[in-house]
């Protein structure tokens, strides 16, 4: 553990990871706020720095929107505690609200900063109420104090070394789609072959899951950057949308495989290997998309594959090579005919987004 620890820090401590380019900024604005604080004579000093250490992101678009989000749900909570004050409850129902408070903070943590944010003012500006007469001034010290921690925190990711999240965004969509295709890939030797392990097929959709994650998280940087007009935030958050069915169809296909009705009838098994190749292809030409369109084949015609193949099941079909197969079996291999089909049409949709993303829409 500590081998690995001491060999990752050697790999950032360079002036090209933006790791330490960000810790570098970061400690510069949190070392500027506390001098501030001290020069201002403000009475919580420490309110400042811990504004500019929560909202500082590696991102300008990461800063902007966690600092967006916590200074509304600062200046919410700290107007609902003062006015809660102001009204002057008993201090049983000031405790009752303080518990209320905080437990809110923590059930939905996970859900909303903004939120929690929120909750965090009103408890911390109802307790500070019961412990001093002046509690409500508090509240509007700290609406100030985060308006200026926000401040710095914004002016240090514009002004020192800026690294906007957009320019990451080929690399992220690339990897992304590299570890879904790596899925789907396993899914599809586990489909027409067997041999795959729970184990594998799992591993490499929690890859892929969490890629996703990261990338979803890279996209909405990107999309409160400044310098994107709206349909461009639209379309970032449509592409993202596109990924996330993309994954999801993945998850039903490894469903559908998990049901144990066997892969393909002989009939239709050539045809499904075939497909399903083409159906890699496609993954591998949006990979290539991606992140050096220029320099990608043509887009293959999914289409043209899918409609071969739905020949050869048609053709199947006459033969009556469906007749005697158990009905669970049939909804078995149309749902996973179903899956690929719309597989297909979410990467077209994928590329297609890329495409408008770059070049305009309607060019």
């Amino acid at each position: 553990m500590f081998a690995d620890t001491f060999t990752t820090l050697r790999k950032e401590f360079c002036w090209e990871s933006v790791s330490f380019r960000h810790a570098l900024k970061a400690a510069t604005a949190i070392t500027f706020a506390i001098v501030a604080a001290r020069f201002l004579e403000l009475r919580h000093a420490g309110w400042l720095p811990i504004s500019v250490i929560v909202i500082m992101r590696p991102s300008v678009g990461g800063t902007l929107r966690i600092g967006w989000k916590r200074l509304w749900g600062t200046v919410i909570g700290a107007a609902i505690g003062v006015v809660i004050l102001f009204l002057e409850p008993g201090t049983l129902v000031l405790a009752g609200l303080i518990v209320l408070a905080f437990f809110l903070m923590i059930l939905i943590r996970v859900f909303s900063y903004t939120l929690f944010s929120c909750c965090l003012t009103v408890g911390v500006i109802l307790l500070l109420g019961v412990l001093f007469t002046d509690g409500w001034q508090f509240g509007v010290e700290r609406i100030l104090d985060t308006v200026l921690g926000v401040a710095i925190g914004v002016a240090a990711s514009f002004g020192v070394w800026p690294n906007m999240a957009r320019k990451n965004l080929r690399a992220k969509m690339a990897d992304l789609v590299e570890l879904q295709s790596a899925h789907f890939k396993k899914l599809t030797e586990s489909y027409l072959h067997g041999g795959v392990s729970e184990a594998d097929i799992v591993e490499s959709r929690i890859k892929a899951s969490l890629m996703l994650d990261t990338c979803g998280e890279s996209f909405r940087e990107a999309a409160a950057e400044p310098g994107l007009q709206g349909w461009q935030r639209d379309e970032l958050t449509r592409l993202l949308r596109t990924f996330t069915r993309m994954h999801s169809l993945l998850m039903t296909m490894a469903t559908i495989i998990r049901g144990g009705y066997g892969g393909p009838l002989p009939s239709i098994a050539e045809g499904m290997a075939d497909i399903l190749e083409a159906a890699n292809n496609y993954y591998g030409w949006l990979e290539c998309y991606s992140l050096t369109p220029e320099d990608c084949p043509d887009e293959p015609d999914f289409d043209k594959d899918i409609d071969n193949f739905m020949a050869v099941v048609g053709d199947a079909r006459i033969r009556g090579d469906f007749e005697d197969v158990p009905l669970e079996r049939r909804n078995n291999i149309s749902a996973f005919i179903w899956n690929i089909r719309a597989l297909g049409g979410e990467i077209r949709r994928a590329g297609k987004r890329m495409y408008e993303l770059r070049h305009g829409r309607g060019s």
